[in-house]
Order: structure tokens, then sequence, then C-alpha cells
């Protein structure tokens, strides 16, 4: 089993004392946002801000990699059982973790392709091709993409990459704009994971808070686009949201866990997605 990824508690204190003075009064745009940050190790850069945007309050925490300032490895973790994310990513040895994909929530099981160190763990369940399961995030080494997923895809048993989440929906693909249906799924505000790159080959590990009133509503898909493209990403991936929401950052207070989730505690899933230094 592996794991990886980064977020604590204690970056709670650090929002509380630092991101606190971001929360405004009136409207925000996302080119205005004054980011708090901080520097987990060369090349990978933890930013957060308690803002008012869209017409909303939000908290967003983000880890960014510099794939170019130093030597990383990005994968996915999957387990027998659910494990609350800093349990995974503290047993691995991770840079920075976030929660993966959808799951059955009875039964703990991915719903998704889960793919780890060149094995299938998981495959998609036919009810969620069209739905959440269009996106793909693959993984060697620090060679990353987002791609479109279908069970055309699947069934094709062409992949090549050591690690795969089929997750979403897909929102963005090489800069363009995939098209949401106006579902509640998409169009009402709850937390949300999600993986971005840029143009320059950034990788973003993104949480958006919310279902905390006076604090952070969370986001719609429409609105977490708009954040993701504002940081400059040209393909982005929704991961499972609402209470799964987590995001881990190594050393940073108590567990790790930096972002607030909406449960009050974490919820065990059974993926996350890493990034780590290179063995």
């Amino acid at each position: 089993m592996r794991i990886k990824i980064i977020i604590t508690v204690a970056v709670l204190l650090l929002v509380s004392s630092h991101a606190g003075g971001q929360a405004l009064n009136g409207k925000q745009s996302l080119s205005e946002i004054e980011w708090n940050s901080r520097t987990i190790t060369e090349g990978v850069v933890l930013r957060w801000v308690q803002a008012r945007l869209f017409d909303s309050d939000q908290a967003i925490y983000i880890v960014e990699t510099d794939t170019t300032a130093g030597q990383f490895e990005f994968g996915v973790a999957a387990g027998d059982k659910p494990l609350i994310t800093s349990v995974y990513a503290a047993g691995e040895g991770v840079l920075a973790a976030v929660n993966g994909t959808f799951f059955n929530m009875q039964e703990g099981y991915n719903v998704h392709y889960v793919r780890v160190n060149d094995s299938v763990v998981a495959v998609t369940d036919e009810k969620e091709y069209g739905i959440r399961a269009t996106g793909i995030f693959t993984a060697t080494g620090e060679v990353v993409d987002i791609s479109g997923w279908g069970p055309e895809s699947e069934d094709s048993g062409t992949m090549l990459a050591e690690d795969a989440i089929v997750t979403g929906p897909l929102l963005t693909d090489n800069g363009r704009d995939i098209a949401l249906d106006s579902i509640n799924f998409n169009k009402n505000r709850h937390p949300r994971s999600l993986l971005g790159i840029t143009g320059t080959g950034h990788v973003l590990f993104i949480a958006v808070d919310g279902r905390q009133p006076g604090y952070a509503d969370g986001m719609s898909l429409f609105e977490l686009r708009e954040l993701a493209k504002s940081l400059g990403c040209t393909e982005i991936l929704n991961l499972d949201g609402g209470g799964s929401t987590t995001l881990y950052v190594k050393g940073e207070g108590v567990t790790g866990v930096v972002n607030r989730p909406s449960g009050k505690v974490e919820r065990p899933v059974p993926s996350i997605v890493f990034v780590k230094n290179k063995e």
C-alpha cells in the first residue's frame, strides 16, 4: 500500500492568525486575493486564504508543486479498507496528499478505476460513466497528466502509467472547458477537492472547505473551475468532496491536516493522491 500528501490542524492555527485577516465584508475578485504562503520544501508551497468570493464565504487551501524545482514523485495510494488521509500520508512519508475518488460509503470500496504500482486495484461501476467518471489523473514519477475517460478507455487495457485514478467530472482539458449539466451536484455549493495542472507544469492539490456558515460555504463546480483557472490551471479534475475533502501537509500541526473537514473530523477514504520527494 502506498500513500502521500500534506496538511494539518496546526495550519488551522496559521489560518486563524494569518488568513483570518483576509476575510472581507464585501465581494472580492479572484485576481484580488492576497494569499498566505508557506514553503514546505524547495518547489512545494502551501497557500491558503479565507475570503469573500462569489458572494459567499470561502476558505481555500492549496499545495502547489513546481516539478522543475526538485525531484518529486506523484502517485495514488489505496488500501484494503478506508483510512483517514492523514494516516495514509504519515505512514508513507509524503510531502502532501489529498483525498481521492468517490467510493461506496456503506462498503468502503472505490467506485472508479484506481491503479497503484502498475496494478489495477479498483474498476469503474458502469453507472458512473458520463456522470462522475469522466476524467483520469495519471502519474509515473514526475510525469503527470489529466485527460478524459470513458468505458472505451477502461476496456482497452492500454494504461501505461504506474499510478492512475479516475474521478470527475473533468472540468477543463488542455485549456478547453468541458460542458457541465445544471444538476444539483454541479451547481450547489459543497466542500470540494481538486487536482489541477498549469500551463507551466505546476501540479496543484486544492481543498475548498464548505458547509460551515460564517467560515466557508463551499463552491459549485462552475465556481471551482473559475478558481482553478485563475491559478493558471489548464487541466482541472474534480475529486470526491463533501465530508471527504481533506488536504494533508507533512509536519503541519498535530495531524498534518490544514483545512477544516466539514464533518469536524477526517472521513476515512479508500484512496488518496500524493506527492513526495523522489527516493
